[in-house]
């Protein structure tokens, strides 16, 4: 039933990680060059922290969605692996649930910040950077994520009402 779905989802959380990837990998680079540069001749990158941490928060975010998709959070399933298929769904939709009202909750609050700092015109310290910048990633992030906890949350629904043969504890 939400096979296909499931599957146009995945490719979207995926490609979203693999830019939050290329984030990770940009932060890498800068904070490299700037090691190299100050034992060469004393001088970094100008604004290498506002750089590392813009890029550090968009990687982190911006895999957040894909990590729910593929179940890649750490998880204790020591007793749900031994649960009937209807208990192992209730239990994964109240993780779901839980999750899903903890990352809305991220973007709802972090949406009012993101307003109120660019409404105030602020910036980063070094180089000037707007901070809205920083917020979008988090915010699509946060959103996504929500989006993604709450189809897998339906997807346990499902579970719990065929006896788990359709639910995302089914899915690996």
């Amino acid at each position: 039933m939400f096979d296909r779905f499931h599957r146009l989802l995945f490719l979207i959380t995926r490609a979203v990680a693999w830019i939050g990837m290329l984030f990770l990998l940009g932060a890498m680079f800068v904070t490299t060059a700037d090691i190299i540069l100050r034992k060469i001749n004393t001088e970094g990158i100008f604004g290498t922290i506002d750089l590392v941490q813009l890029m550090i928060v968009a990687a982190a975010y911006l895999s957040i969605p894909h990590a729910f998709m593929t179940k890649s959070h750490v998880a204790v399933t020591i007793l749900s692996d031994r649960m009937p298929a209807r208990l192992a769904a209730l239990t994964g939709l109240v993780g779901m649930g839980l999750s899903c009202a903890f990352m809305f909750s991220i973007a709802w609050f972090g949406y009012d910040q993101a307003a109120m700092q660019h409404e105030y015109g602020d910036i980063s310290q070094t180089l000037g950077v707007p901070l809205i910048y920083y917020w979008i990633p988090l915010l699509f992030g946060a959103g996504l994520a929500a989006f993604v906890t709450l189809v897998l949350s339906l997807e346990f629904v499902v579970g719990l009402l065929t006896g788990g043969d359709e639910s995302a504890a089914g899915r690996d």
